[in-house]
């Protein structure tokens, strides 16, 4: 009766190793499949922030040469403005002296 006794414990023992350690190693494969899947998703954010940088970098070159543009045309509108004032101030000052 004590042999079965003791080879029930040992069973039992076994049988709880066995079981401890499935559980360890089921615990094992989450972590390491939380950790990939983190790593991917890590991957995935820097090639879309790279991708994000790099539309915003050719907006910025666009708006560059707009804004370059304008202000070139602003310059001509005002230096034929200026012209435009001095030609009228001259009208002005010959009728004056008339």
């Amino acid at each position: 009766m004590k042999k079965i006794l003791v080879m029930a414990a040992l069973i039992g023992l076994s049988t709880a190793a066995f079981a401890q350690e499935s559980a360890k190693t089921k615990t094992d494969k989450a972590v390491a499949s939380t950790k990939a899947a983190g790593q991917q998703a890590g991957q995935e954010i820097k090639k879309d922030a790279k991708e994000v940088g790099d539309k915003t970098s050719e907006g910025a070159e666009k708006v560059g040469k707009g804004v370059k543009k304008g202000a070139k045309k602003v310059e001509k509108g005002a230096e034929k403005a200026y012209d435009a004032t001095k030609d009228e101030a001259k009208k002005v000052k010959k009728k004056a002296q008339d």
